[in-house]
């Protein structure tokens, strides 16, 4: 049976605490199942699913033509939300900057993988880090959407994933994928 992959960019240790203080201002490990550990916190731009080996190196040429002429930039962590209900929603995630720079990326990344792989185009894209899904019961407790400080960090890199659901960390780094420098420290977010 094949893997699984994703692309995503990993987010660093300085948000850890503010996923720390969500998780735990809603007590998210008594009512969802998967809490996702602190080195798998990231942000999808494309999840591929099930990729035979033969396709992989078609894949990283083409996502390293990406990165090759794509600047580095700047993002932030700005909020508390989620997918769903605020009753129990399904996801819960700390949200992201959106600038045009990630966009640029995430089309890039969607369009030339999905073409390569034949895949259907999914043209929704909302940047989030996850930090609870998969609700235990429906007996949830009520959560509200909140905005912070944002929290900037500069995004160099990308990442294809490959997922061991069985492990902890679940995801490992097949390849990683350096952009040109940019202008990233000069932001103000």
């Amino acid at each position: 049976m094949p893997n699984h992959y994703f692309i995503g960019i990993k987010t660093p240790s300085s948000i850890r605490g503010q996923v720390d203080q969500y998780r735990e201002k809603f007590r998210l490990a008594d009512y969802y199942k998967v809490i996702p550990h602190p080195e798998d916190l990231h942000i999808t731009l494309l999840f591929l699913g099930a990729v035979e080996s033969k396709h992989l190196s078609s894949i990283q040429q083409q996502l390293s033509d990406i990165a090759n002429k794509i600047q580095s930039f700047q993002l932030a962590v700005d909020g508390f939300s989620f997918f769903g209900s605020p009753k129990g929603p399904r996801v819960v995630y700390l949200s992201v900057s959106h600038p045009p720079e990630l966009d640029t990326l995430q089309r890039e990344v969607n369009t030339k993988i999905t073409s390569l792989l034949e895949m259907p185009q999914d043209n929704r894209f909302t940047p989030h880090i996850t930090i609870a899904k998969k609700l235990k019961s429906h007996n949830s407790q009520q959560i509200a959407k909140e905005s912070f400080d944002p929290i900037p960090f500069p995004v160099k890199e990308f990442t294809l994933f490959t997922i061991h659901p069985q492990q902890s960390p679940k995801y490992e780094a097949v390849e990683v994928f350096r952009l040109m420098p940019g202008t990233e420290t000069n932001i103000n977010v």
